[in-house]
């Protein structure tokens, strides 16, 4: 990844000068007009999907034994590849509609697969999550328990998420941090508690065809 401002210094390092050589000679000779005019460019990518602020990554294929997808927060020296997603300019309480029970119940029921495995999806799963609006209490509440769950994450560093959000090893406090998040992200969907993920789904159905009438009537 070089930047036009390093692109100078970085072409005095033979092996980088051949490279770019050869990126500048294959876009060339490319029958696509946008491809060809980065020959100029070869030390960037055509199209850049990275923005340099924290972000929230999710990855795109999850094992269908966890109760959470482990999903992590990065800083903004890390450039996320195409194996997982970005959520950019990402703020606490995102992370913790992410990965609620809530929201899990919603990729379990519209993501795709691999084999069994979920296969998150941008378009399908991310965009059409029904949320509620959400006031400032209501995001700090949130974002309360976000803090617990990523300090019982830092407790347990020496393990990866994988180890972490293995229903089998997942540590007690850990476990306790993300139930806590749960009852507060139920509580925002609804007053009165959840008795079963068969309930959270109805509701939120219920919600998505709320969504989609209201957005066919501004169409109208």
């Amino acid at each position: 990844w070089i930047e036009p401002s390093r692109h100078t210094d970085a072409s005095t390092v033979p092996t980088i000068a051949d490279r770019l050589e050869k990126v500048a000679a294959f876009r060339a000779g490319s029958k696509a007009g946008s491809t060809a005019s980065y020959s100029t460019r070869p030390y960037r990518f055509v199209q850049i999907s990275y923005k340099p602020t924290d972000s929230i990554i999710v990855p795109g294929v999850s094992s269908e034994r966890r109760e959470y997808i482990p999903i992590g927060y990065l800083d903004k020296d890390t450039v996320i590849s195409n194996l997982a997603f970005a959520v950019y300019d990402a703020e606490p309480f995102v992370f913790g509609l992410l990965t609620s029970r809530m929201h899990m119940t919603w990729v379990r029921a519209v993501c795709g697969r691999m084999k069994t495995d979920y296969r998150y999806s941008a378009t399908l799963v991310y965009n059409n999550f029904p949320v509620p609006v959400l006031n400032d209490r209501s995001k700090k509440d949130i974002e309360d328990k976000v803090f617990a769950v990523l300090d019982s994450r830092e407790y347990h560093s020496e393990n990866t998420l994988a180890t972490l959000y293995d229903p089998d090893l997942m540590p007690d406090d850990l476990r306790l941090a993300h139930q806590s998040l749960d009852e507060v992200v139920d509580r925002i969907y609804r007053k009165k508690p959840f008795e079963s993920d068969e309930e959270r789904l109805a509701h939120l159905f219920a919600q998505y065809e709320s969504m989609t009438v209201a957005a066919e009537s501004k169409l109208a």
